[in-house]
């Protein structure tokens, strides 16, 4: 087996979700401005538009990387945006993330709601886990948005 190419942590300028056998759920570029946290606690990542944006207290996408890496994109109920692709993702899927260092391959592990602001207190997912992989968005079922976030756990190849 030949070992993978080492990646230097950076910027991760684009994504894809793709399915086990590599159907494209989604292909898109990310927001090429780092996401803060907002609102008068400090407690809300809303990306400006409708790209997903990388997170910028999250880790930088590497080989190397020793943190989780954050990803977050819009899901609204009246209207179509990138990361509406969440709700189909399933374990055993895959998270394609191209940087200007390389491209970094992650296997979805986990799927599935997380009440809102959970991901921004005190959550196990916070702790830094190397090439770990978190997309979020707001969650939304049967056309009506609900208190959750939707959330994709995923693992660096």
């Amino acid at each position: 087996m030949i070992p993978p190419v080492p990646v230097t942590a950076a910027q991760p300028g684009w994504i894809e979700l793709r399915s086990a056998d590599s159907v494209t759920y989604m292909s898109n570029e990310i927001n090429p401005d780092g996401l803060y946290r907002g609102g008068e606690s400090g407690q809300v990542l809303n990306p400006v538009d409708e790209r997903p944006a990388w997170w910028a207290e999250s880790g930088l996408p590497g080989t190397e990387t020793q943190q989780t890496v954050v990803v977050v994109g819009h899901n609204y109920s009246t209207r179509d945006a990138p990361f509406k692709a969440l709700s189909v993702m399933q374990p055993g899927d895959q998270v394609v993330l191209s940087t200007p260092s390389g491209v970094l391959q992650y296997s979805v592990e986990t799927v599935g709601p997380l009440p809102k602001g959970s991901l921004l207190g005190d959550n196990e997912l916070r702790r830094s886990v190397p090439g770990r992989l978190i997309l979020a968005n707001c969650d939304v079922r049967d056309g009506e948005p609900t208190d959750d976030n939707y959330i994709v756990v995923a693992q660096l190849q």
